[in-house]
């Protein structure tokens, strides 16, 4: 029963430069805020490819910022910057962008300072470290050789195009390293919900080469567990994006967790050529106890196109395309 624990020291830096390198290993964290009663979505992404220059991984970092309470989707990212391979995430410096992350994988800073987008608030985990190939499925090799999720409460300040919020909430962090072919899934579902209580919930359900496989984990009244079944209704509008969620998880405990996500703000993200994301932050009820999740669906592009009704297609690839090839 329950998840198997990482070791310390865990989540320190694995992807190292390699001039040899596959042009897909690479190594990425990203901290996701959910800020509904605000309108927004908040997203810390930094990345570090094997393959560099000059005995260099290339690494690159970025700020978004979605949703009804910003006027336009603020993307500033900055790529293709050289870091030694003496630099982990005990300091991780790319850019305008700063994280540490401790041993004990229970606390991290986050800084930004962009041009429309400065963050600065502190981490804290709410539950373990959870690693998929250590658990229930494992991790498959084409999304990574390895991730880690965990839920955390946040406390520090956003400014937004000179308007400081304080922030006292939650956020999701994830890890993961090795390969990434985002061609490799046909959808995912890739939810973190959180309330007050310490609960935190992440599901990721996958579906790839014929098969369908769930992982994550339920935390609740201060036991930890292994999800083992997931159930969920989506609602979507006109742009294929979803705007209410009802699930029924079971756990390796037999609990049953009760959740439910509406609207708050969302994003339509071309990550790929091969593979759109659908983000959302949500407000959510979990077995009736009001939190926030970050709920994201993945989805082919041409499949989103067939099934948008609102009469506007996939489009080109764009500035928010990360991965260009």
């Amino acid at each position: 029963m329950g998840i198997t624990l990482l070791g310390n020291c865990a989540e320190r830096r694995h992807i190292f430069f390699d001039a040899d390198a596959h042009p897909d290993v690479r190594e990425s964290l990203a901290y996701l805020l959910p800020l509904p009663h605000l309108g927004l979505g908040v997203i810390f992404y930094t990345w570090v490819h094997a393959l560099g220059q000059n005995g260099q991984g290339r690494a690159g970092v970025a700020g978004i910022v979605f949703g009804p309470g910003v006027d336009e989707t603020v993307f500033e990212v900055h790529d293709h910057i050289g870091v030694p391979d003496s630099m982990s995430f005990d300091d991780w410096q790319v850019g305008p962008g700063r994280l540490t992350l401790s041993d004990d994988m229970m606390k991290s800073t986050i800084e930004f300072r962009g041009q429309r987008l400065t963050i600065d608030y502190q981490w804290t985990g709410l539950n373990p470290s959870f690693g998929f190939a250590a658990n229930r499925n494992g991790c498959p090799d084409w999304l990574a050789w390895d991730r880690t999720e965990q839920g955390g409460h946040v406390t520090g300040t956003l400014t937004l195009d000179g308007t400081t919020h304080e922030i006292d909430g939650y956020a999701h962090r994830d890890h993961s390293w090795g390969m990434r072919d985002w061609g490799g899934p046909t959808h995912w579902k890739w939810w973190n919900i959180l309330t007050d209580g310490g609960t935190a919930i992440h599901a990721m359900e996958l579906q790839y080469r014929g098969k369908t496989t769930l992982h994550g984990y339920v935390q609740k009244d201060d036991v930890i567990a292994t999800i083992v079944e997931m159930d969920s209704d989506i609602t979507f509008d006109e742009r294929f994006m979803h705007t209410r969620v009802e699930a029924r998880i079971v756990d390796d405990e037999g609990r049953v967790t009760e959740v439910t996500a509406r609207q708050g703000a969302d994003l339509q993200w071309p990550v790929s050529p091969r593979l759109w994301i659908h983000e959302a932050a949500m407000h959510t009820t979990v077995d009736g106890v009001e939190g926030v999740g970050y709920i994201e669906c993945a989805w082919p592009p041409e499949y989103v196109a067939h099934h948008r009704t609102d009469g506007i297609g996939i489009g080109e690839r764009s500035d928010l395309t990360l991965d260009r090839d």
